[in-house]
């Protein structure tokens, strides 16, 4: 019987600290709505080096080798399945915050120049170097390569259509089984 006490105890701290996660985990996430937010945007990496010389050559389209290395240090390269920053394999567009490296994509169906890599001289002479998200990739060419307008639809009905469909079915078989477990019941 004592037992039983201590049950709405243990259930009561569980509350507590389930909601003092949920309120840690929360704080973490980016404003609603926010355009430059990690996973609308560009997601950080570990690169700071300075710029003094290397803004020069990103303004003439090279990516410099003192980059080049750093990105490969932290596991960007062919082996992991990352294009690599060869000349030719890439071309640079400044823009009013930094510089685009898009790299040529060696994909069967929609070869061309993709965003890969966002570089941005922050106030104190660094070179901060970014990976654009996913969605940043879906926004620019979903129209393009789907032929439809919404990005929602693409991503569910084109790019992850099997992933889509396997999902679906899964729901429909659990779906028959709990109606078949139900009227079975009812006839007992």
């Amino acid at each position: 019987m004592k037992k039983l006490h201590l049950l709405p105890t243990v259930a009561l701290i569980s509350v507590i600290l389930l909601g003092a996660m949920f309120v840690w985990v929360v704080e973490d996430i980016p404003a609603f709505g926010d355009p430059n937010s990690p996973p609308n945007r560009y997601v950080p990496l570990p690169i700071s080096i300075d710029a003094e010389g290397l803004a020069g050559s990103l303004d003439a389209g090279v990516v410099p080798a003192e980059l080049k290395t750093k990105i490969a240090e932290i596991g960007y390269t062919r082996e992991n399945h990352f294009p690599s920053l060869e000349e030719g394999n890439y071309k640079i567009d400044k823009t009013e915050e930094g510089w685009d490296v898009l790299i040529m994509k060696e994909e069967k169906y929609y070869p061309g120049p993709e965003k890969w890599y966002f570089i941005k001289e922050d106030s104190g002479g660094k070179l901060k170097v970014y990976r654009y998200s996913i969605p940043v990739r879906w926004q620019d060419k979903t129209e393009e390569e789907t032929e439809l307008p919404n990005m929602v639809t693409s991503g569910l009905a084109d790019y992850r259509s099997y992933d889509t469909m396997y999902e679906e079915a899964v729901i429909f078989t659990a779906a028959i089984s709990v109606i078949m477990l139900l009227r079975r019941r009812e006839k007992l």
